[in-house]
């Protein structure tokens, strides 16, 4: 924890223009302040509107003290205003997740396709045969029996007229 500093009496003031005071320490300091943040209440509108007013400031028991009876603190003048405390940090937490419930995964379903040879100069028996022995996909797949079926028929009777 740092320590405050030590206190500070002033020893000598002289006011300037536009708000300004040109202060001697006890502690060997001399320095210039603006004055204007710290003369903002409704007490110092004297001291604020009335330059005349102003360059009345004198030192009273170390501190700056105006004919109305209005001071400023030494330390104040001195130091600054006071620096707020800085707030303790709390470690945020992470808020729990809800467990969520596995879902399994879908498989992708692999589509079978029926491979279909075409029939070689048969006769229609053996097609029919052929067309049976396909199982149907029971799948949005469309049976290749029908096309099949016309497909082999047509060069088979194509064969039928070469051979006579």
């Amino acid at each position: 924890m740092v320590e405050p500093p030590r206190p500070v009496s002033v020893v000598s003031v002289v006011a300037l223009n536009d708000l300004h005071l040109q202060l001697d320490f006890d502690d060997g300091l001399s320095r210039t302040v603006d004055v204007t943040p710290y003369v903002q209440g409704p007490h110092y509108k004297q001291v604020r509107l009335s330059e005349k007013f102003f360059k009345t400031a004198h030192i009273e028991s170390g501190a700056v003290v105006w004919d109305n009876g209005v001071m400023l603190d030494a330390d104040l003048l001195r130091y600054g205003p006071p620096k707020p405390p800085k707030p303790e940090k709390v470690k945020a937490t992470k808020p729990a997740k809800p467990a969520a419930k596995a879902k399994p995964k879908a498989k992708p379903v692999k589509v079978v396709k029926a491979k279909v040879k075409p029939a070689k100069a048969k006769p229609k028996a053996q097609a029919k045969k052929v067309a049976k022995s396909v199982k149907p996909v029971k799948r949005a797949v469309k049976p290749a029996a029908k096309p099949a079926k016309a497909k082999t028929a047509k060069p088979a009777k194509k064969l039928a007229k070469k051979k006579k």
